[in-house]
């Protein structure tokens, strides 16, 4: 049995799926004669949107595996053979049914359409490679009725630190979610989830009503000092697809966390994020077209 997940959304679970015997046997026989499209987890694109695909050996009696690693990816941009591995991605995508697809997370149903899976598809082969390379609140652009009748909030900003999310036992269970919410929960945290308000449909008005079921306050909606610390956040929406969350740093830029992957404080093009409306949220698939708006995340907040 081989396990197969998509290394894709930054907010919600990565959906997954179990290919029994004969059709791993087959995959695997592919892969194991173009050894040169393996690559480690984690070694290849790593910003927002489709990472690559990962493939987990869940039994030892599959007799195509040689020397395979247990765990590998393949076609998220750090091969040599990027075609080869793409095209067995394809394969992949194309051959996965949704009366077999799940989230491995969370053991749910996870309906991956039509539309979504063309669009992946479509992506495959062009998704970005990365270059190497309190206090008051009075930052970003103020849309919100003229700062809701001119208030004055006060927020706190902490230092930036991916040491802390990076942790190799912690970086797989924690998302953009926790990391806006500095909640190390290692439950893949969902907006709503701890208050019974998963968003449903995914876009603005949906996540938004989950984090304020969860404890959130819009932006000017202004939190007391029995709240610190009051971080400033952002969040953006990949329509019908997923949502992906900010933080604000005192060093002046803004950190993040795509999913599953590392914490960074640069944008899909590797800059510096220094305004979570402007950076660059749509090169990649999914496209995070939607600036949702800017959020405080109490002390109080619950976070699951």
């Amino acid at each position: 049995m081989l396990k197969v997940t998509l290394d894709l959304f930054s907010g919600r679970p990565n959906p997954s799926w179990v290919l029994e015997e004969a059709e791993a046997q087959a995959i695997l026989k592919e892969i194991n004669n173009n050894r040169g499209i393996v690559t480690e987890v984690g070694s290849g694109y790593q910003g927002l949107g489709y990472r690559g695909i990962t493939l987990e050996l869940l039994s030892d009696d599959v007799s195509e595996t040689d020397s395979l690693p247990t765990t590998f990816q393949i076609a998220n941009g750090a091969s040599l053979y990027e075609s080869k591995g793409l095209e067995v991605a394809e394969r992949l995508i194309t051959g996965m049914s949704n009366s077999e697809l799940r989230v491995s997370e969370l053991g749910s149903f996870f309906d991956f359409d039509e539309t979504l899976r063309r669009q992946l598809l479509d992506h495959l082969g062009t998704f970005p490679r990365i270059e190497s390379q309190g206090e008051l609140d009075t930052s970003g652009a103020v849309n919100d009725e003229e700062a809701i009748a001119q208030a004055v909030c006060y927020i706190e900003r902490g230092a930036f630190n991916p040491n802390f999310w990076n942790d190799p036992a912690h970086i797989r269970r924690n998302n953009c979610y926790n990391y806006a919410a500095n909640r190390r929960t290692d439950t893949f945290a969902q907006p709503g989830r701890a208050t019974g308000n998963y968003p449903y449909p995914m876009d603005c008005a949906s996540v938004t009503a989950a984090a304020l079921s969860d404890g959130a306050h819009k932006r000017y909606h202004c939190l007391p000092d029995t709240e610190k610390p009051r971080y400033l956040i952002a969040m953006v929406v990949a329509p019908g697809v997923d949502y992906h969350w900010y933080r604000s740093h005192k060093e002046g830029f803004w950190g993040h966390k795509p999913g599953g992957t590392s914490a960074k404080n640069v944008d899909n093009s590797g800059r510096l994020i220094t305004n979570p409306q402007t950076c660059d949220r749509t090169s990649g698939f999914p496209s995070y077209t939607q600036f949702c708006g800017y959020f405080y995340r109490p002390k109080s907040i619950k976070v699951n």
